[in-house]
């Protein structure tokens, strides 16, 4: 168990003087009844805990006011799946971290370093990806090295999965925004010494940076993010989608969801009326695994709330407090077996909370194709798992195709 404090700000306090009170969490072994901090190191370790048999764990704590003021707070971890051999696991993390080499945000984005840092050991994520604008990288000839030594000093197989990444942005009618990612870390990035390229909206197709990339020899892929916002959206009537170059969908941020018109986190800064959604890109043709991620502009990867605010300024409340993270299913937390699933599309994505979600069709698992013949088309068989966070009771479960409901599903109980 691995266990992290954080202020309202995202950043960790100076100290933390209180005592988790733990509760007896049933088929496991090995948990203390008390944990106490270091002093001025609010990050913290359990070893040596097992399960006794295959099952959902998840562990409850008191938070202990010292010398016994104030009000306990109970506090969950996220949910975990006990399986016998599992073909596979279940690892979490943001692939659209902003760092200071964006040049976009001021004093609120940090150094990449601190992104990797942050993402492994304090939000405790499996995998991570600056991915600055590249009008900030080739502002500075010395950033694009500097990203590459980090991704190769954070790699640590086994332990955490760092990728080299950019961000690519395209004009309305080019290909809109979309993010870059390498197998290896030593992948150069796209750039094009012209003067419409350092704008926020540049008039090159997409195409073209595909065509830079393959050139390069360095295994990538690439993925579009808020398709559906008011300016630079991709319309997906246009003739660009290539699905081995782009397998994965970033379909929801803390700047909001693109996965339809109408939707409970509308863009922030504005939607538009184009076909631009991803169920448009479904109904189009297109065959996206999704995922989503932060394209977070303080460098706080996986914390509850998005931005940081400047020194002496306003609160600056663009986005939601909910950032996006992304699922994957693999079978080792290292590079190329993370690679090759984001390439399978198995994946899936969540706003902020860490769900475990396992979805069938028959023996096709999420990401998988299959033929729809004439039995399928007659019947089949749809399992869906999941087990919610902080010991949710209650969830609603709706199966949609191409943006329009099918089918729904209340559900109770603690089995959740």
């Amino acid at each position: 168990a691995r266990i992290s404090v954080i202020q309202r700000d995202g950043l960790p306090p100076p100290s933390f003087p209180h005592i988790l009170r733990f509760e007896k969490t049933p088929n496991l072994a090995g948990l203390p009844p008390r944990f106490t901090f270091e002093p001025d190191f609010p990050i913290g370790h359990i070893e040596g805990l097992a399960a006794r048999e295959p099952g959902v764990i998840r562990i409850i704590a008191t938070v202990e006011t010292a010398p016994n003021r104030g009000v306990p707070a109970v506090v969950f971890s996220n949910p975990a799946w006990i399986l016998p051999n599992p073909p596979a696991r279940l690892y979490w993390g943001d692939l659209h971290i902003h760092t200071h080499f964006s040049n976009c945000s001021g004093c609120r984005c940090l150094d990449p370093e601190w992104a990797y840092h942050y993402a492994r050991d304090i939000s405790f994520l499996d995998f991570a990806a600056p991915a600055d604008h590249l009008r900030g990288i080739a502002s500075d000839p010395t950033r694009w090295p500097r990203l590459q030594a980090a991704a190769r000093q954070f790699n640590q197989p086994g332990r955490f999965v760092s990728f080299l990444a950019f961000e690519s942005s395209h004009a309305q009618g080019f290909g809109g925004d979309n993010n870059v990612y390498f197998l290896h870390d030593d992948a150069p990035h796209f750039w094009l010494d012209r003067e419409d390229m350092r704008g926020i909206a540049p008039a090159v197709p997409l195409e073209t940076l595909w065509s830079a990339m393959d050139a390069t020899g360095s295994p990538y892929f690439t993925v579009p993010h808020h398709t559906g916002r008011a300016a630079k959206y991709r319309d997906w009537q246009e003739p660009r989608y290539d699905p081995a170059r782009e397998p994965l969908f970033e379909i929801y941020s803390s700047w909001g969801s693109s996965e339809m018109r109408w939707s409970r986190y509308p863009i922030s800064g504005g939607n538009n009326d184009a076909p631009s959604y991803f169920v448009d890109a479904l109904k189009a043709g297109a065959r996206f695994g999704v995922i989503a991620s932060s394209d977070d502009h303080a460098t706080l990867p996986g914390a509850l709330h998005a931005f940081r605010v400047n020194p002496f300024g306003p609160f600056w409340q663009q986005g939601y407090a909910h950032k996006g993270l992304a699922a994957v299913w693999a079978p080792a937390l290292d590079r190329p077996s993370l690679f090759h699933s984001f390439l399978h599309r198995s994946t899936f994505a969540t706003t902020h909370y860490r769900t475990p979600l396992d979805i069938r069709i028959g023996d096709a698992r999420m990401g998988e194709a299959m033929p729809a013949d004439a039995s399928l088309r007659r019947r089949r068989q749809i399992q869906v798992r999941f087990t919610l966070d902080d010991n949710v009771r209650a969830a609603t479960l709706t199966l949609l195709r191409n943006g329009e409901p099918i089918a729904r599903q209340n559900l109770r109980g603690p089995a959740l």
